[in-house]
């Protein structure tokens, strides 16, 4: 088994098979920067590329940014190569004296968020199956998806009364939707939809959302445009991004599809991930799923991202959908904690980073 000399990663569920990408910076240093989390410290990007002999190649620029989204752009050889070297850098001892200069401790950092998300949408995994003719999603709100650790302010909207007549207010019935999200580096072509089995290609890698909702709003809402007040609020996102080369080890078999799957939705290697999401409410759990039992796969939610000649650029995020959801109507005050955990090679776990956020009272 590859080990790490960074003391406790290698039983850490940020070992060195995961290797999430993050953006922090610290009281001393305040430019944000990439960071590559291995267990409790945080591999500075900045500093590997400035103490080595390349720094203005593509790779090195983008790793020297203070988000992700130049890192995307660049496509799936420079991702594969970026994060072989930094194994390499984490595993060989030779390296070990100098790499150690790179290291922060987790507790140091101050996170940010790690990309500027360009586009987002939302799928739903509620689909009944007579209606399972492609993937459902609606258009979300790319400038309200918020980074763990960013307190929500409660949404005031309009709900029902206790009279039954329509009133504006603050939410009642705030809810969780705890779900996978995907970040889409490179680009693709107007006009030329993009095939399931191209899913490596654009994918970067894998996030936890809290797709926030306010069900009481939600109500009010004409279904034929779909979801606006209760859905456009806040997104939760988590600060790590896992590789999706990370989740090889966590391939399972995806549900057996409908044999008049249009063609454009068929995938010549059928996957889903296992992956395991919990949540908590104030420190209690409340609620689990298991991610591989969704009907509709990573991949074909990105061909239908493309169906009708859509584009796909850099810092796209797309939502799997409500892995975990019910009706908690959360309190002011109430902290809600997201995670989730997936095999790792050869008996290994990885751990994707976690969505906190605590629900602060409505200004309105």
């Amino acid at each position: 088994m590859t080990t790490c000399w960074v003391p406790g990663a290698d039983e850490s569920p940020y070992n060195i098979h995961n290797l999430p990408f993050g953006v922090f910076s610290t009281a001393d240093e305040t430019l944000p920067r990439i960071g590559v989390r291995i267990g409790d410290q945080i591999l500075d990007m900045h500093k590997a590329v400035l103490s080595g002999d390349c720094q203005t190649c593509a790779a090195c620029t983008a790793l020297r940014d203070p988000a992700l989204n130049r890192l995307l752009l660049l496509g799936r050889p420079a991702w594969k190569q970026i994060r072989a070297q930094a194994q390499e850098a984490l595993t060989e001892s030779s390296i070990q004296d100098t790499a150690t200069n790179w290291l922060t401790p987790l507790s140091d950092a101050i996170m940010h968020a790690p990309l500027l998300v360009t586009d987002y949408v939302d799928f739903t995994m509620r689909t009944p199956h007579a209606a399972r003719v492609h993937p459902r999603a609606s258009n979300g709100r790319a400038s309200t998806i918020i980074p763990s650790g960013m307190d929500l302010v409660r949404p005031a909207g309009h709900r029902r009364g206790d009279d039954g007549h329509a009133v504006f207010g603050p939410t009642r019935a705030l809810d969780i939707e705890a779900e996978v999200g995907f970040i889409i580096g490179g680009e693709s072509e107007l006009g030329h939809p993009v095939s399931p089995d191209a899913f490596e290609d654009h994918v970067f890698g894998a996030v936890l959302l809290n797709d926030w909702t306010a069900r009481d709003f939600a109500e009010l809402e004409t279904d034929g445009l779909g979801p606006f007040a209760s859905k456009s609020f806040a997104t939760s996102m988590s600060a790590w991004v896992t590789p999706i080369e990370a989740l090889n080890a966590a391939r399972t078999t995806a549900p057996q599809p409908n044999a008049d799957m249009a063609p454009y939705l068929k995938e010549s290697d059928r996957y889903g991930f296992d992956l395991h999401l919990s949540i908590e409410v104030n420190g209690v759990a409340v609620a689990g799923a298991d991610f591989a039992e969704s009907y509709w796969t990573p991949a074909q939610q990105l061909a239908q991202l493309t169906s009708g000649g859509a584009l796909l650029r850099p810092g796209l995020l797309y939502g799997s959908g409500e892995a975990v959801t019910g009706q908690f109507n959360l309190e002011n005050g109430d902290t809600v904690r997201v995670t989730a955990t997936a095999p790792g090679p050869r008996g290994t776990t990885i751990a994707l980073g976690e969505v906190a956020t605590r629900v602060l009272p409505s200004i309105s």
